[in-house]
């Protein structure tokens, strides 16, 4: 059984099911880190090529169970994770350890989340929800790391897995009880997704009153609204590069899961009576995608529905602002800074020097 002090202390050995965009990335992330890692993913492909680079792959999700202390989870939707981890053939729990920990990476279901919760609970399994929040196309960060871990369980199991955590994300987020980082979660993508919405409909009404495009993705960077909602720092590479209507592009983030996660988000909200109309037409949206076969594009793909209804296209060879564009801007700031902490201090030199000089003056007339 595991000791309640910290658990970096001593290595526990890690099992991660699920090697795809998320789950594979942090299974070679925890290897570097000296970690004992253990695999099991339906593509043995993915799972070769994690045995490459030192990773320990197993025949089943039961046999990973057996060999690790820390269990993580990272699959597209909950029915992929309850199969994975209660109902399916040789499935987790059948053989997880007594006193190990089990966490979820998915962005899941809040009800499917406290189901495995009572599940494991009767196990003797401490579990937590920590759904990861990725890097975004055009946002760059100190190595392969995700912008944030959204966990949530008993705090004292947290506590005790947050080194290993911190190794996989720029933030770890403690959201509170369980299922309450996956509800973060949801509502985080419901946010985004409706504010992709909003991006969207200002760059096909300024395209339909003769506005270049060039001109509006100017606006939009350069003012207050650039601190990337709506994806900004995304549209140049998947919508207006129409990267978008290439699903051989492997986008990480499809229609089919975003719909997924609105589809849950809106849900949660149905399930106390609550009126969301911009989710509620996002949804229909993404419904509209998938009838017509775009389940496995971008999420931005989308957008298309939009510019046929505004009868517009945005295309265009645009740069993206890169992470020298913002510093040069902070360098003009501070300097611009600089030159009005001087241009003060010398009008107040100034100002004295004069006080100083008409007294002289009109004390030497006396």
């Amino acid at each position: 059984m595991l000791s309640s002090k910290k658990i970096s202390d001593n290595y526990p050995i890690l099992g991660i099911v699920g090697c795809g965009n998320i789950g594979g990335r942090q299974a070679a992330n925890f290897l570097a880190r000296g970690y004992s890692v253990y695999v099991f993913d339906i593509d043995r492909e993915r799972a070769a090529k994690l045995k490459s680079i030192g990773a320990r792959v197993t025949n089943s999700c039961a046999e990973l169970a057996k060999c690790s202390e820390v269990i993580f989870t990272s699959l597209p939707t909950p029915a992929d994770v309850i199969a994975a981890v209660l109902e399916g053939e040789d499935n987790l729990s059948q053989e997880v350890r007594e006193g190990s920990i089990y966490i979820d990476l998915t962005t899941n279901s809040p009800e499917t989340v406290l189901r495995l919760h009572k599940a494991m609970k009767k196990l003797g399994v401490e579990m937590l929800d920590a759904p990861f929040n990725d890097r975004p196309v055009g946002i760059t960060g100190k190595e392969d790391m995700g912008l944030a871990v959204l966990a949530s369980g008993s705090r004292e199991t947290f506590d005790r897995v947050e080194p290993i955590l911190q190794l996989a994300a720029e933030r770890v987020l403690y959201c509170g009880e369980i299922s309450s980082g996956t509800r973060c979660k949801l509502i985080h993508n419901a946010v985004n997704a409706i504010a992709v919405q909003a991006t969207t409909e200002g760059i096909t009404l300024g395209l339909t009153e003769g506005i270049p495009l060039e001109t509006l993705w100017d606006v939009l960077r350069l003012g207050a609204f650039a601190r990337n909602p709506g994806d900004i720092h995304g549209l140049p590479h998947y919508w207006f590069s129409r990267r978008c209507d290439d699903p051989s592009q492997h986008p990480a983030f499809t229609v089919k899961l975003l719909h997924k996660d609105l589809r849950l988000a809106l849900a949660m909200a149905n399930k106390r009576d609550l009126q969301f109309p911009h989710l509620s037409l996002t949804v229909k949206d993404y419904e509209e995608a998938e009838r017509r076969d775009w389940s496995h594009y971008a999420t931005t793909k989308v957008r298309c529905l939009q510019e046929e209804r505004s009868r517009v296209e945005a295309k265009g060879n645009l740069s993206v602002t890169s992470n020298t564009d913002q510093k040069t801007r902070g360098l003009a700031f501070q300097e611009n800074s600089k030159f009005s902490f001087y241009a003060v201090l010398m009008l107040v030199l100034a100002s004295n020097l004069l006080q100083l000089g008409l007294h002289w003056v009109l004390g030497s007339h006396h």
